[in-house]
């Protein structure tokens, strides 16, 4: 070591014990999804413990691989959170190295990342190989440990940029489980997915249209069992139950529209193929009496903590962290995977007052769910 590398070393150590400092790196609004949505809110909650500072992104996606119109919500146009540098291009990596260098203006003690996608994987493993030589500790925030549409050269990918990794925190247990079969000497902490509570009342009702109004919420891709629902829905055709399906397909939706079509259950279902923006998800939920969430494989998910901000009760099937953040019987039902006997079964049961859910459960256990007690299991040293 030089002495003017032994010197600048000393410096970041000198400004790190001012106050300890964290650096996010992550999207954020107004970027959309669940990933920004997760990353600005514990921004928020990590600038009121600590001195944070986050890094996100010029440019998340090329157009080509984000399968929505964008992939920034145009309701929140010109946005710019408080506390966030928008510098990393994913596909540019000369940005890559001007926010290592504002990483190392900064010099925190940790630098915190989200994992969900192998697509990001030059990106980090570049941006921790720079910083590891600094002596920053590196964690990784992992949402899914193992992809949901995951093959063999992913898990190869994702393990090496992750290999970098100080420490991880997870939401669930099986993410847990997961990331020890891995990595068996890298610490693992986990906090359950805390509720999105900056989501706004609603400002307008939605009209009934069934005694029992169920929700499907969110991005629709192939692991999240809608096909499986849609059964369900033609074995509950004469029952007073109406389904709402609101979000963007990231495949075909014709094949969907197809089997409402051959099936004849047009007038039990609502399509809205399309990003909604907070106010009118609002209403969504405010209007439903259960979400559903029917998935063939999951890690976790983050409309259940959304379906309990609103105090709605859940269906879920008994796949991956689900069974983590439902008390079955009490703030929603579990079931097994792929049938949709079971779910139609479970779902005549909600609506002939069967499951009687518990609105005071929810509230209790929403409560559990908070950003403050992740930020703790974040910044304990």
């Amino acid at each position: 070591m030089t002495t003017q590398q032994q010197n600048a070393g000393e410096s970041l150590v000198a400004i790190r014990e001012v106050r300890d400092r964290i650096l996010l790196i992550g999207p954020v609004l107004p970027y959309r999804g669940g990933i920004a949505q997760h990353t600005t809110m514990l921004h928020r909650a990590l600038r009121e413990q600590t001195e944070c500072l986050t890094i996100s992104f010029s440019r998340q996606y090329p157009h080509w691989l984000f399968p929505g119109k964008s992939d920034k919500d145009e309701n929140l146009a010109g946005h710019s959170e408080e506390g966030v540098e928008y510098l990393i291009d994913s596909i540019n990596p000369l940005s890559w190295a001007r926010a290592v260098k504002r990483v190392r203006e900064f010099a925190p003690r940790m630098v915190l990342l989200p994992w969900w996608h192998v697509y990001w994987a030059p990106c980090f493993a570049w941006i921790c190989k720079q910083l590891k030589k600094d002596g920053i500790e590196i964690v990784f925030l992992c949402h899914n440990a193992v992809e949901h549409e995951n093959a063999q050269w992913k898990s190869l990918v994702g393990n090496f940029v992750l290999s970098n990794a100080d420490r991880f925190v997870v939401h669930t247990s099986v993410d847990k489980k997961n990331l020890i079969q891995h990595f068996p000497d890298t610490p693992v902490d986990i906090h359950p997915l805390p509720v999105f509570d900056h989501f706004p009342q609603p400002k307008f009702e939605l009209p009934r249209r069934a005694g029992l109004e169920l929700l499907f919420f969110g991005f629709i891709r192939p692991y999240k069992g809608l096909d499986v629902l849609l059964e369900a829905m033609t074995l509950l055709k004469n029952n007073d139950v109406f389904l709402s399906i609101v979000g963007e397909f990231w495949n075909d939706e014709n094949e969907t529209l197809k089997y409402i079509a051959d099936h004849e259950i047009a007038d039990k279902i609502e399509i809205v193929a399309r990003y909604v923006p907070d106010d009118e998800a609002a209403a969504y939920f405010s209007r439903c009496d259960l979400v559903v969430l029917p998935y063939h494989s999951a890690t976790g998910s983050a409309v259940i903590p959304l379906a309990y901000h609103y105090g709605k009760p859940v269906i879920a099937t008994r796949v991956g962290g689900l069974p983590d953040v439902i008390e079955d019987g009490v703030t929603g039902t579990l079931i097994d995977p792929g049938s949709s006997t079971k779910l139609a079964k479970t779902i005549k049961d909600a609506l002939s007052g069967i499951n009687p859910y518990s609105a005071d459960a929810i509230k209790s256990f929403k409560s559990r769910l908070t950003w403050s007690g992740l930020v703790k299991v974040i910044l304990e040293k």
